[in-house]
Formats: C-alpha cells, structure tokens, sequence
C-alpha cells in the first residue's frame, strides 16, 4: 500500500502558508500606510524644531507627563535602521520567493 501522508504534509503547508500570507500582507498594508509618518519622523529628527525641544527639554520647559522618547538619539536613529534593515530583508525575501531558491 502506498504511503500519503506527503499529501498532509503538503496540505498543512498549504494551510500554514495561506495564513502566514494573509498575516504579512495585512500588517504590510498597515506599514505602507504609515510610510509617511515614517519619513515626517526622520524629517523631525534633523529638523531645528527638534533641536528647539531639546533645549527646551533641558530647560525643563516641556511637561512631565508628555513622553519624550523622540528626544534621545538612539530611539529615533535605531527606528529608521531597523526600517531600513527591514526594507532591504523585503527585498531579499521577496526576490528568494520570486526565484524559488
């Protein structure tokens, strides 16, 4: 008797790979919908207006209870590495797909 159970394999990864697909692609759409928000928080990192909130941030100008994480380096210039880095990880993925490798 021949042996199927390579059918259920291929059926779970045919199910698994359904769901995956539908997940990426609903949080790719809220990604690309956020894109500019994206570049207005890379604008906002190099701008004067930052540079005015800090030293108003020093000054102690800017009330406590406003987070403030936008006014450290590293949170800012991490996001937009990690956007990067994410971007290019897109493309590698999607040409390995795209080839079948």
């Amino acid at each position: 008797m021949r042996d199927y159970a390579h059918i259920t394999r291929m059926e779970n990864i045919l199910n698994s790979g359904n769901e995956n697909l539908e997940k990426l692609n609903k949080l790719l759409d809220t990604v690309e919908s956020q894109v500019e928000d994206y570049k207005a928080l890379e604008n906002y990192y190099f701008s004067d207006e930052r540079n005015l909130d800090l030293i108003d941030d020093e000054k102690g100008l800017i009330p406590q209870e406003i987070k403030r994480g936008v006014l450290g380096e590293d949170y800012i210039y991490d996001f937009l590495g990690d956007e990067r880095d994410t971007a290019l990880r897109l493309i590698e993925l999607g040409l390995k797909m795209l080839k079948n490798e």
